[in-house]
């Protein structure tokens, strides 16, 4: 599992084309939100534990370290629209659909009826990205503000339509939420293996399929993400969240969990960080005093 570029500047948009059997190497997350919108042809997102296929006009939010993997059905045109916390503040007051905070998933479908105008809106967006003078950011916050009014106004919500997937999938998706459960206990490939009453090669190969994670990097994954909660709505001591969140060796969990937050557990209690906080103390840290932000890598 990676991370992509850790710190953005402003809204970037960008529009690409796969083929079907184009296959991303690994999954990744971001430290900013992601809008994947299909213009052409189909794929298959895993996030959050579910698999849910995307076609001509779906949108998916991704939402800040939500790690997310996807397979292309068909050859696929798709628009990527990057955006910080604070973007989403500026977009707010143009939709009460918003809420408070985009803090899972959502899947939205644009009908055939405005898939023109929502399309004319994203090339409008595109233009103004090439721009990138001062006011530049100024003007896609207020495009993407425009965007959420016109998913308020015309877009049906897809959250709870999983995709149709195989036996073998639902199989996979089961012992996902098994370890979600389970995961302060033992787990190795081999009991999970025999949980989905599948050899340990055959699972190992299907899971990589549907997550694009190996097993026990899905079940770290797990273990780091429920640790980061434990750390910061309770007082327990490092060794207990540690034995909390399924680690046995106290210092593999320090090691594991610096390499994916950046810093230690104790660094990330002190300070309450949020992700924005280790967005900016990251990004500082990898580039030089001569560049700024820049916009995210290809990553899929």
């Amino acid at each position: 599992m990676r991370a992509s570029d850790l710190n953005i500047d402003r809204i970037y948009i960008n529009r690409i084309t796969r083929n079907a059997d184009y296959k991303m190497s690994v999954n990744h997350f971001h430290y900013y939100y992601e809008i994947f919108y299909v213009e052409q042809g189909s794929c298959r997102f895993f996030i959050g534990g579910s698999l849910f296929d995307l076609k001509r006009g779906d949108f998916l939010v991704i939402p800040p370290r939500e790690v997310h993997y996807n397979r292309y059905l068909t050859q696929c045109t798709r628009i990527n629209l990057y955006f910080r916390s604070e973007d989403l503040a500026a977009a707010r007051p143009f939709s009460a659909a918003l809420g408070e905070d985009l803090s899972a998933p959502v899947l939205i479908h644009f009908p055939d009826s405005c898939r023109s105008l929502i399309d004319g809106h994203f090339a409008s967006m595109l233009r103004e990205d090439k721009v990138d003078d001062p006011i530049s950011a100024r003007v896609l916050q207020l495009q993407l503000g425009e965007f959420f009014l016109y998913a308020e106004r015309y877009g049906t919500d897809l959250g709870k339509m999983p995709a149709l997937s195989s036996d073998a999938d639902q199989t996979i998706l089961h012992i996902t939420e098994y370890i979600g459960a389970h995961y302060s206990e033992p787990l190795s490939l081999e009991s999970l293996a025999r949980a989905a009453g599948l050899s340990p090669s055959y699972f190992s190969r299907r899971f990589k399929i549907v997550t694009g994670m190996r097993t026990m990097e899905y079940i770290n994954y797990i273990r780091l993400t429920k640790a980061s909660q434990e750390l910061l709505s309770t007082d327990h001591t490092i060794t207990e969240v540690a034995m909390h969140s399924g680690f046995s060796d106290s210092n593999y969990f320090k090691d594991s969990f610096r390499k994916s937050y950046g810093l230690s557990p104790r660094a990330y209690r002190k300070n309450r960080f949020t992700d924005s906080h280790i967005r900016e103390i990251s990004g500082a840290a990898e580039k030089a005093p001569s560049q700024g932000p820049r916009p995210p890598r290809e990553t899929g």
